[in-house]
This record gives C-alpha cells, structure tokens and sequence, in this order.
C-alpha cells in the first residue's frame, strides 16, 4: 500500500511540474481568445483607394504570390503563372521586371520567395529549384550576385544583409516534430538559431502563414501552430497565442498521415488562423478560418485588449502585406474576384488591384 501511495504522490508531482512547466511555457506570451461573437460595425476604415496595377505586354501578372511595399511602390511576385517578379510605382504604374526567368547565373526558374535586403536597396529572390539566393537592384531591377544553398526552403527573410530567416520545407510524411525555423549566417555559412518545433507535414496545409514585416518587427506564423513569433537576429520569440479552445487543431490531428489529418479536419472543420499577421503600434491583424466558407478577419486592439471579428464574405480585405499607424494595403488574387459578389469588380482581363485602407 506504501508503495503504491508513494508512486501515486509522485506521478501526481510529476503531473503538477508538467503542468507549471506548461504554464510557464507561455509566460510572457499575450494570449488572444477567439471566443467572442462577429462584431456587426466597425470603425477601423475611413477610406479605401483601389490602386489597379497597370495591364501591359511586358507586365502582365497571372497571380499574385506576395507584395511587398517599398518607398516607391510595390514589388509583386507570380510564382504560380508568369513565375516573375515586377515593380510597380505607387499609383500603379509598371516599371520593371526584376531579373529574368530561366536557367543559369543570373536567372531564375521559379521565385519562390522575395525579400527586401535591410539597409541596401536590393531585392532577394529565392530559387529553390536552382537551389540558390540571387540580390537584384531595386533601383532598375539588375542582377548583382548570387549565392548557392545547400537546404529546402519555403520562404526567407533578411534580418540584415548578411542574416535571414528561414522557413525550412519539411519532411511532410513523418510523425516527428522538428524545428521549421532558422536564423542563418551567411558570412559563416552556418544557421546559428533553430526554432519553431512542430509537425512539419501541416505545411501542407496552404495557408498565408509565414513572415510578414511592417516596419516594427518581423513576425511568423505557422500553419496549423497557434503561437505568433517574433524573429530577431537571435531567436524565434512567442509573442501572441490564438487561442481557439475547444475548436483549435489538435495535436492528435497533427500527428496523423497527411491524408488522414486532411480527412480528419474536413470532417471536425477545427478553427485556425491563416497567417497575415501585420501589426503596427495599435492593432494586430490576422485571418481565420471557422465555420463558413470564406476567411474571416480579426482586429485586435493592443491599448485596450478588445478583438473584433469580421466575417471575411463581407469585406474585399483579403490579402493584407503591410500596416504602418496610417494605411492598411492589401491586394486581391483571381480566386478573390471570382467570389466578389458587389462591386468594385475589375474583372479577369486585366491585372490585379491594391487596396489602400487609411486607418481610423
């Protein structure tokens, strides 16, 4: 009877310790409950201006992957169609291909990713097919040089211009956790930091989660990970975690196979966000997904701890990439327009449209 007793007590301490360490494991972290209903109004836009991007031989946009806002415009990336990457000024007016598509030094196959190169004024482009990192000018989008990578990528941001931050394309059929984050020096030609610990298969899922800069810190998000990262020079820090409750994605659904956790979740339709988390001094942006079939928007308010929610079949707000403290941008994909039951409607023939939302 002692010993059973005694084995009781220690499981139970062994239980209390797992559950501190839990705890303690968020300290820091601001915690976003999403179980709250739809807001009805909101006062967040005084005004929208619709920035349709100019439709000519040498600039014709099939998709748009990802923008990205520069002081003078916008650098718009088409890895599904054209697999190019344009410069438009901020009225929309076309400027230039940044490199050109093909094979060998200087070209890419596919631009998998882009990134602004902090304190220059260049522009890297991710080839993973080539399996290299190219630095063009954003002044009139020439080549400058290249750089030879020996891992597997999703997607990169340059912290300086000798650090970036990775996100590693997993294994996707394995049942283990690994780290799908990465701090890496180029100088030395080694990673320095490693963060991130999931399940790398729910990468499959494809959602808008990744890094996203506003010009206060960088941020990550992971598909199917509730926890927001901060990424420094140094670390992947937890900053924000959406909590779901009862709705979110388990870990019992993340450890299934790839086509049994698809099946699982078609079947339970859990709660997640989708990524575009864009801050700046006041709110925190993001998308979600729950129960209807268009992605909703959420609206936090950091000053005074108030989330709205917005049902997303409402809004042409889709695809946000950047808010500083006086504008909102975003922009619309094909598969947007198709959805959009009001107006404006720009139509297929042409190409895409920013949207620049002033802030209240």
């Amino acid at each position: 009877m002692f010993k059973i007793t005694k084995t009781i007590c220690v499981l139970l301490l062994l239980f209390a310790c797992s559950s501190k360490k839990s705890e303690e494991s968020r300290s820091g972290i601001k915690e976003i409950s999403m179980e709250v209903n739809f807001s009805n109004s909101i006062d967040y836009f005084i005004d929208t201006t619709f920035i349709p991007l100019e439709f000519c031989e040498n600039c014709v946009i099939g998709d748009i992957t990802k923008v990205l806002k520069v002081e003078d415009g916008f650098i718009i990336s088409d890895r599904d169609i054209t697999n190019q990457v344009f410069k438009f000024g901020n009225e929309g007016k076309f400027k230039f291909k940044i490199g050109e598509k093909g094979e060998g030094l200087g070209n890419y196959v596919l631009p998998f990713d882009i990134s602004l190169v902090p304190e220059t004024e260049n522009i890297a482009i991710l080839d993973q097919n080539q399996q290299k990192i190219l630095f063009f000018s954003l002044e009139d989008g020439s080549f400058i040089e290249e750089l030879p990578i020996n891992f597997q990528a999703k997607s990169i941001q340059f912290l300086s211009p000798n650090k970036v931050a990775v996100h590693f394309d997993g294994q996707f059929s394995g049942n283990e956790r690994d780290y799908l984050g990465g701090i890496l020096d180029l100088k030395k030609g080694e990673f320095l930091v490693k963060g991130v610990l999931d399940f790398s298969k729910t990468d499959q899922n494809r959602t808008a989660g990744d890094f996203y800069f506003s010009g206060k810190e960088l941020l990550f998000s992971k598909s199917l990970n509730d926890t927001v990262y901060s990424v420094s020079e140094n670390k992947f820090s937890p900053k924000y975690y959406v909590d779901f409750g009862k709705k979110k994605v388990s870990n019992e659904i993340k450890i299934l196979p790839l086509m049994d956790m698809r099946m699982r979740m078609m079947q339970e339709l859990p709660y997640y966000h989708n990524g575009n988390f864009i801050e700046n001094d006041k709110f925190l942006f993001f998308l979600w997904w729950g129960e209807d079939e268009f992605e909703n928007l959420a609206f936090y308010n950091k000053e005074n701890n108030n989330l709205d929610l917005l049902k997303g079949r409402e809004l042409t707000i889709k695809r946000p990439f950047y808010m500083d403290n006086e504008y909102l941008y975003s922009f619309l994909m094909n598969a947007d327009y198709e959805s959009m039951n009001s107006e404006p409607f720009f139509g297929l023939s042409q190409n895409q449209v920013i949207q620049k939302v002033k802030l209240n």
